[in-house]
């Protein structure tokens, strides 16, 4: 079984890396690739740490800030797509390559594109190189504040343009829209967020909260699902369509499994069944906004 998390290795060379401090997640579930890829890296003069599926990198995520993440996608626990929509949910300027044997599904979340794709099996030449393209343009993000893509004819960038994967930060609270019918519940929901230091709007139901998505940029919706006029799920279904990348958190009575398991492109980024405490929703919107949320 292959291990969680291994802690960084570093080996001596004669090679001088493109990024000498550059430091390197890889994650997948099959340990041969892992150690493949890490030994790869590591000769070139890259910094690396292993996870042996998807959850052990997002706790790795969580604990160390890395230049670049390598993911497969099909992993247990956590998928890649599934770490590219953390990722984004927490405002974390990473960019991503991801090395798989398929084409994952992107087209129901538009906006979590990695910077790069490589198909298996590559070559030890084409993840070098594909490595050193991405983070030159990562690094030309940082000095461009082009987000969330870069576009520069002189680079000749490896498969899919380079993205973030983060809005730009700015010294103010974020905002958040609470959509619910009972109007205890929005009302209690709003004060607990105000007084956290969130900048807080509510509406009286999904068609209310999807007239305000229309108008103004959230960071955050948090949503009942069964409303008058628009229920949380056709709202979802409404922000997908419209390529909106909002995160979401489904707060409910009772949370629509079935709906889910048919339409795996409606799952919300979070999801809380009543009764749940205060504490227990503020913890998902800090895990989702991060600890730079307020």
């Amino acid at each position: 079984m292959a291990a969680k998390y291994i802690s960084s290795v570093e080996k001596p060379t004669h090679a001088p890396a493109p990024r000498p401090a550059c430091h390197i997640l890889v994650a997948d579930d099959d340990p041969m690739i892992c150690q493949l890829n890490s030994e790869v890296l590591i000769d070139a003069g890259y910094k690396v740490d292993v996870a042996g599926d998807g959850e052990a990198a997002w706790d790795a995520l969580q604990l160390v800030k890395y230049d670049l993440l390598i993911t497969d996608n099909s992993m247990p626990k956590v998928s890649g797509i599934t770490l590219l929509k953390r990722i984004y949910a927490a405002n974390m300027t990473l960019p991503v390559i991801m090395a798989t044997a398929t084409m994952p599904e992107f087209s129901a979340y538009p906006w979590i594109k990695p910077a790069a794709m490589l198909f298996k099996p590559y070559t030890i030449a084409e993840i070098l190189e594909t490595v050193k393209k991405v983070l030159l343009g990562a690094d030309k993000a940082v000095d461009s504040f082009q987000l969330p893509q870069i576009k520069d004819d002189n680079i000749p960038l490896a498969g899919e343009p380079i993205f973030t994967l983060a809005r730009p930060k700015i010294n103010q609270p974020s905002r958040i829209l609470v959509v619910d019918d009972d109007e205890h519940t929005r009302k209690f929901s709003h004060d607990m967020l105000a007084a956290s230091g969130y900048e807080v709007e509510d509406a009286k139901d999904g068609a209310a909260g999807w007239d305000a998505l229309q108008t103004y940029e959230y960071d955050l919706v948090i949503t009942d699902n069964k409303m008058p006029r628009m229920t949380g799920l056709e709202m979802i279904g409404k922000l997908r369509s419209a390529n909106i990348g909002v995160p979401v958190i489904m707060a409910t009575g009772l949370l629509p499994m079935d709906e889910f398991a048919r339409k795996p492109w409606l799952i919300p980024d979070a999801m809380l069944e009543r009764p749940f405490s205060d504490h227990e929703l503020l913890t998902s919107v800090k895990n989702i906004l991060g600890d730079n949320g307020l």
